[in-house]
């Protein structure tokens, strides 16, 4: 059975302030606990009572979660190089050779984000094989079988793709930081790049101006492209205008600075959700924080572990969370 963790929100308790400073407003025995930063906002989004779930553990490292149509939630375990499917209490894997590599390859050779096509085809960030990948199987049937999407941009082959978005247009934005490559692995690039590969299958370079690019996403309208630089140097989540339908980006502001953070309590900034009101789930040292779009900070999910990547569900009625080895999720909206 799943474990059903109730936390219990005690926001009354910090009086009529329409604002606190990071009061802690709910514990538990689980290393997870919900911060309110805006007692409203936090009130609507997680409930008088908020519930979060232990849906299993027991992963190497958790990454990429992802509910497909059918109600599936799925996962990464990338040192594992496999994707693991939530059942009951317990996971069962989904996919293995999720990474197109041998396990010897490195640490981390399998998948590690994930994402559908308009028409729900499973796209991989593939660490083993250093490409972005679309696996030629339904996701009814998975099997290790891929073509690649993009691999190699002017003639140098990619570190290893880590995250991904899908836009409208078909086209796939991904970034590219070093993470999955051995330890004496030479690098083709010099540096670390968020890159476009368009519906035509061209792969053109958005910017190379992050040092360590991580969680990606796009805002509702399209218009706005969200990093997250997991770089305890500069440990920042921001936002980037978009100026064209070539994806050309403008100057980049930053939403989230949590550079003094880096270090002193888990996690970094790495995977990112938007919700269709434009609310971010971005995650970040101490957890997920949760922030409007001019980053706003309305509220965090603490977690004594570091949260590697979230997911919202098609009805944004839950967000799932890559919470070290484990997958949790915590309900929203349930006012």
């Amino acid at each position: 059975m799943t474990k059903l963790l109730p936390l219990w929100l005690l926001l009354l308790a910090v009086g009529c302030r329409s604002k606190v400073s990071g009061d802690v407003v709910t514990t538990d025995d689980n290393g997870l606990r919900i911060e309110a930063f805006d007692e409203a906002a936090t009130r609507s989004l997680f409930g008088e009572t908020p519930v979060i779930e232990v849906l299993f553990g027991g992963m190497d490292w958790s990454e990429g979660p992802l509910v497909l149509p059918d109600g599936t939630v799925i996962c990464s375990d990338v040192p594992r190089n496999h994707i693991l499917q939530w059942v009951g209490d317990t996971s069962r894997v989904w996919l293995a050779n999720s990474g197109a590599a041998a396990n010897e390859y490195s640490g981390e050779p399998g998948s590690n984000g994930l994402a559908l096509t308009a028409d729900n085809q499973l796209l991989l960030c593939q660490h083993g094989s250093r490409r972005v990948a679309r696996m030629e199987a339904p996701v009814t049937a998975p099997r290790a079988e891929y073509s690649t999407l993009a691999d190699h941009y002017e003639g140098k082959q990619f570190n290893s793709p880590n995250d991904l978005v899908v836009a409208r247009d078909g086209s796939v934005l991904f970034t590219d930081p070093p993470y999955g490559l051995p330890r004496d692995a030479e690098r083709d690039m010099d540096y670390c790049g968020v890159f476009r590969v368009d519906p035509r299958g061209t792969v053109t370079l958005l910017t190379k101006e992050y040092s360590r690019p991580n969680g990606i996403g796009l805002s509702p309208d399209e218009k706005t492209l969200y990093i997250g630089n997991s770089d305890g140097k500069r440990a920042v989540v921001t936002a980037t205008p978009i100026l064209d339908e070539e994806f050309t980006l403008g100057e980049a502001r930053i939403l989230i600075d949590a550079t003094d953070l880096a270090g002193s309590v888990p996690g970094s900034p790495d995977g990112l959700a938007v919700a269709a009101d434009g609310r971010i789930y971005a995650t970040s040292p101490g957890g997920v924080w949760v922030i409007k779009p001019d980053g706003t900070l309305l509220s965090k999910i603490r977690s004594d572990a570091p949260v590697s990547n979230v997911e919202l569900s098609p009805h944004e009625d839950w967000l799932y969370l890559t919470n070290d080895d484990r997958l949790v999720r915590v309900q929203l909206n349930k006012i």
